[in-house]
């Protein structure tokens, strides 16, 4: 909420607060690395991945952050880490079928179609504001794929 009504300092502050009181929260850490100033974001994905090196938001994350540098294969490689540990966290698939959108052949997103509609994900805040849209109800996975894929910009 803070960063939205753009407290940056009010919101790291409540994070840090939030981190010391639930220190294995995968969002929360998945949060913490994109508010971290650029050249901290490395270090601060290293502390997540150790403390929640399960958690598929700090592994999304983590993929993110290998997208905004540049790294392309190691982001394949992690976002292939993030949707085999969590099949069901749709938030994941949105973000792989973007990236290979941008930066695939049509064969490796072909892959992750179907793989994600193989999946029928169900998690998720970006899958959930698609899949619990009253206008979508009839709408199957590879709806809520593309809809979400293309809203979705690359991070930065």
């Amino acid at each position: 909420i803070e960063m939205e009504a753009g407290m940056e300092d009010i919101a790291a502050a409540v994070l840090a607060r939030a981190l010391q009181e639930c220190p294995n929260a995968g969002l929360l850490w998945s949060e913490a690395i994109f508010m971290a100033p650029r050249p901290q974001r490395k270090t601060k994905s290293v502390d997540a991945l150790k403390h929640s090196e399960h958690d598929p938001n700090v592994l999304l994350a983590v993929s993110k952050l290998f997208w905004s540098e540049r790294k392309l294969q190691k982001c394949r490689d992690w976002f292939a880490r993030t949707v085999k540990l969590e099949p069901d966290f749709g938030d994941a698939w949105i973000n792989f079928y973007k990236f290979e959108l941008l930066h695939g052949t049509p064969e490796q997103q072909e892959e992750v179609k179907k793989r994600c509609i193989a999946a029928e994900p169900r998690h998720g805040p970006l899958w959930c504001k698609y899949s619990k849209d009253i206008k979508n109800w009839q709408e199957k996975s590879e709806f809520f794929l593309l809809a979400g894929a293309n809203k979705l910009l690359p991070p930065t």
